[in-house]
Order: structure tokens, then sequence, then C-alpha cells
């Protein structure tokens, strides 16, 4: 074995260097942030050859002082840092004093700074680490850092790279992170001379809305509320932004981007059932909090973060993120057109011109069985129809559409309501409120049913009873492949007993969405207890699903995040119609 001997100093600053200096992106984000810290107005960022032949962050902020331009490429320099108690506020990017050297140490660099009070700028050149000229020179306030040659004398590194066009996407991706936080800043991107972006400095709102593509202002929701140790702001798309991937997702912390599993899942658990599986949301979420409260030097790049309490951080996000989205209006619109009517708080029930809701004449007696059963729940179970509930507006029901979908009349609007979609969400909360009042009320087979099940079903039935009769089952053993079901929930009375206590103990075994088995059970029973498409409905049926469907938390998605209601805008039916 060798003998222990201390680096050389080239060989130190190498691997120093590829702990900071990734890869192109990470040399424009560590530029692009010590502009940031200079209190820059406007940033560009020019970029060649993929940002092997050259990047340049040029800037409009502070500048260094000629006498700290040669400090600037050494190890450990840096003047956000005095004394060990300031790494506990630190409240600036780059502190530690690496960036510079580490990408001088693989590159060549020329920097050209000038401070507000110098009479000329400063240049120096850069060579492998090593400080070849330092100079006066003639440019403007701020600073120009252009980095050329990149990892010339480390080849080894250049074999990880992607190819030049994700290499280029990696590196928009850092741009377009610093300009969604720094909305204040106008922030230009180049590709070999093309313009890739330029976002001028904005109102946050807007910044936000172009860069996570949600449209306009009006794609966003609002999130704010207190954490642990600061405060919450930011913005979350409507549902119906959602994407295949996370490539939307964008969490800050005091306006440094962060990557964090823990935080991100809290904002989808936010989501839960308003996108449907295999659909991520996107966002854009700053965390102010006390520098005392985390550690951002856990990562070389700082692309982590600890936090003190991040329990509790994780349950405010969840509850933030639900209150935003339950709180605002979520209709999905055909078109661009918005929908007058569609206020985030209840309007009036019924305006001059629109038929009530549910019309005074109606009766169980006149309708099907179906809506009877429908009618009564609505008028008679706990937690049904009142009007200081509902998040829908007036709506007058006109009819049913090839069996699947409900018709009804808006505030100058066309309202599609899918019945499935809407009888699950309704039989959901139902079920909820049900089980948080101490059990869903059982009804009573006239005859008990045998169930045959599988051997490892019949001991998730044994191991799980006080679970199903949570929600209204009564199932006991009844031999050594047979459970008797004597009892259901009286929430689903046209439910098909046999197939209804199967897939429900399915649920149980892992088959269905739900984080935890009981809300799976939950989540089962409403599904298979709900009308299907294809059912005929009677007009009293329909008005009574829409009154509880108004009536509903969350009437704008059912639990597999599909939507409930669409509306068609008049405009829009107008332009249809070659009106107007």
């Amino acid at each position: 074995m060798s003998s222990i001997r201390v680096l050389d100093r080239a060989v130190a600053e190498r691997i120093a260097a590829g702990e900071v200096v990734e890869r192109p992106a990470s040399v424009v984000k560590e530029l692009v942030e010590n502009s940031l810290d200079a209190q820059a107005r406007s940033i560009t960022v020019e970029i060649e050859g993929a940002g092997l032949r050259l990047i340049r962050v040029v800037d409009d902020g502070g500048g260094i002082p000629a006498a700290d331009v040669p400090l600037a490429f050494a190890r450990f320099a840096t003047s956000k840092i005095v004394r060990l108690e300031d790494l506990e506020v630190v409240r600036t990017f780059g502190f530690r004093g690496e960036a510079l050297p580490s990408i001088a140490a693989t590159s060549h660099v020329t920097l050209t700074t000038r401070a507000p009070d110098a009479e000329t700028a400063t240049r120096a050149v850069v060579v492998a680490g090593v400080v070849t000229r330092v100079g006066p020179h003639g440019a403007p306030e701020g600073t120009t850092v252009e980095v050329t040659r990149l990892f010339f004398n480390t080849p080894a590194r250049m074999k990880f790279l992607k190819s030049p066009t994700r290499e280029q996407a990696l590196i928009a991706e850092t741009a377009q992170r610093a300009a969604m936080a720094h909305p204040e800043v106008t922030f230009r991107l180049t590709f070999d001379g093309r313009e890739a972006g330029f976002w001028p400095r904005a109102a946050a709102d807007l910044r936000v809305a172009e860069l996570l593509a949600a449209g306009s202002r009006d794609d966003l929701i609002l999130v704010e509320g207190p954490v642990p140790g600061g405060t919450l702001a930011g913005w979350a798309a409507q549902p119906e932004r959602s994407r295949p991937n996370r490539s939307g997702q964008h969490l800050f912390v005091n306006l440094r981007p962060i990557h964090s599993v823990p935080l991100r899942r809290a904002v989808e658990q936010g989501y839960a059932q308003l996108v449907p599986v295999g659909r991520f949301p996107a966002f854009a979420l700053l965390l102010d909090v006390d520098p005392a409260s985390i550690d951002v030097n856990i990562h070389p790049r700082k692309l982590e973060v600890r936090f003190r309490d991040e329990s509790r951080l994780f349950g405010a996000l969840v509850r933030a993120t639900r209150d935003a989205l339950l709180g605002s209006p979520l209709i999905r619109q055909v078109g661009a057109f918005p929908v007058p009517g569609f206020p985030p708080s209840p309007g009036p029930l019924a305006p001059a011109g629109v038929a009530p809701l549910l019309p005074e004449e109606a009766s169980p007696a006149a309708a099907g069985a179906l809506g009877s059963s429908l009618i009564l729940a609505a008028r008679e179970a706990p937690g049904g129809y009142t009007p200081e509930a509902r998040k829908l507006p007036p709506l007058r029901p006109v009819g049913q559409l090839l069996a699947t979908y409900l018709v009804a009349e808006g505030p100058d609007s066309l309202v599609l309501i899918d019945q499935h979609a809407a009888h699950e969400r309704v039989l959901y909360e139902r079920l909820l409120a049900a089980r948080r009042k101490g059990g869903v009320a059982s009804q009573g087979l006239a005859v008990p049913l045998t169930v045959d099940l599988e051997p490892s079903h019949l001991e998730l039935v044994a191991g799980h009873r006080d679970w199903l009769e949570s929600l209204g089952f009564a199932v006991e053993p009844f031999g050594t492949r047979t459970v008797l079901l004597r009892a259901m929930p009286a929430l689903v009375p046209h439910a098909q007993p046999d197939d209804l206590l199967r897939r429900a103990i399915g649920a149980l075994a892992g088959d269905g969405e739900g984080e935890d088995p009981l809300e799976r059970l939950t989540i089962a029973t409403a599904c298979h207890s709900a009308i299907r498409a294809g059912d005929r409905l009677t007009a009293d049926a329909i008005g009574a699903l829409i009154a509880d469907l108004a009536a509903t938390e969350d009437p704008y998605t059912c639990f597999h995040g599909r939507p409930t209601v669409i509306a068609v805008p008049r405009g829009m039916l107008e332009r249809w119609f070659l009106r107007g």
C-alpha cells in the first residue's frame, strides 16, 4: 500500500472543480448567481458550442474593486463570509469562494469588471487556474466573465457530457430557474448568436406564467401561507395543465433553486385526486425562511438543503397547496374565454332568468329507482346539499347526452358533467364524512350472501374486519374459501354486493389508487357503486346529482383526477355558429 501524501495543488484544484463544475450548465449557474449577488438588474448569457467553446455572462451589477480582482481566483476567498457565525445567516448564493477558482481550474477565463466608483475597468486573464495577466481596461460598470475551452485539461469529464442539444437544454433550464426567482431582473440567453430566451423584468406572476408555459396568469393559482420558520409564496398551475413528467416543478428556498424529493411530494399530495395518475402538476413555490433553520452547505453545488423541521414543513406545504387549489374555481373550459359567473366564492342561488337548481315540483315518486335514491340522498343524507357549501355556480339542468353526460345551463355558458365521475366524487366524500362520524351505516341483506375468495383475500378479511365495518360491510368467515356477506354500505344500495366486496378486498390487497389501504378501500367502494356511463337518468335524478356535486368539497374532479365538469363559454358557442 502506498504511503499517504498531500495532493499536488493542481490535482487538488481539479478534484474540487469537479465537485462544482459538472457541466457547462454548472458554470452558467455559478456565474449567474454571482451576478445576482452583485445586485445586477440585467444579465446576458451567451453560449457557443454548447458551452464548451464559450460561456459569456455579462451583468450590470456592482463589479469588483481592482485590488480584489486577483483574489477572486483564490480558493476560499469571498466577500460574503467573515466569521464562522456568518454561515448561520447567509442569504447570498455563492458564499464559499469556490466558483471562479473551480471554473478557472478547468478552462481559460477572462474577467472584465468595473466597480461603480472606479475610473476604469480591470481585466484578468486566467489559464488553468493561474492568473497570467491583470491590468486596466475600458468597459462599463458591471462584470463580464468569458469562459473558453472548458474542460480542456480534464478530457475525461467531457466523455460524460450529453449531446450538444441536451447540454443546451440544461443551460436553458438553469437560466429559466434564475429568471423565475428574480422577475425584477432582465435575462437574455443566446445560443451561437441565436436568441433562445428574453425575459424583461416583469410582475412575478407574469414571469412564472411564461416560464411554466401555463398560458397566462389566469392559469396560475396563488399559493401562500406560513411554514415553520418563515413563509411560503408562489404559484401552482391549474390541474388541467399537468404534465407527463416533473419538468415543470420548481422549488426555491430564499430564492435559491433546490432539489427536494420530500417537498416536491408534499406539493403533489396537495394535488391528490386533482390530476390523473401518471400526470404531474407544475408549480413554482418560494420558501422564505430563517437562514438559521436550514443548512445550504450540504451539497457542493448547493442544490440540496437540510431543514431543521422537515416533517412540519411537509405538512404545511400540503395544506397550503390543497387550500389554494380547492379555494379556486377549477372548472375546465373549452377555449380561452373566461366564463362569467364562475367566481371563486359562491354566487347567488338563482339569478334572474336561470331556473332553480332543484325545482320544487321535483319529487322522489316521479323518478325511477336510481333517481329516487339520488333525490333522497341529496335532501336527507348528512353532508348533503346546502347552498352555503356549493362551489359550482347556479346550474339549470337541461338533460342527458349519450347516456353519459349531464347537460346544464350555467351563467352565460353550456356545462357538461360526466355522470360517473360526478357520482364517484359525491359517494367518496359521503363515505369519508360518515367514517369521520364513527362509521358508514350498514344495510342488511335480506338473505346473507356467500362470496368465494382466494386464500390471500380471506386473510385480509380476517385481519381488516374493522376497516370493512367502518365502511358499512358486515363480513364473516364461512368455510375455507368463502365469506358470508350480511350487510353492505347503506350509501350504495344499488351496488352489486358480491362484486363490490371483491373490489373492496382487492383494494385492501393493494390494487387501485390511494395512499393507504383504508383510503383505497373507500375509493373502491365509491368507484364501483357509482352510476355508469350508459345509465339512463330521470330529470329528477339529474337535478339531484348536480345538487350533490355542488355540495362537495371538490366538485371539479373525481378521485382519479379526471374532470367532472367542463364549461363551454358563450363566446365559444357564438364562434362555432359564426355569430358576432
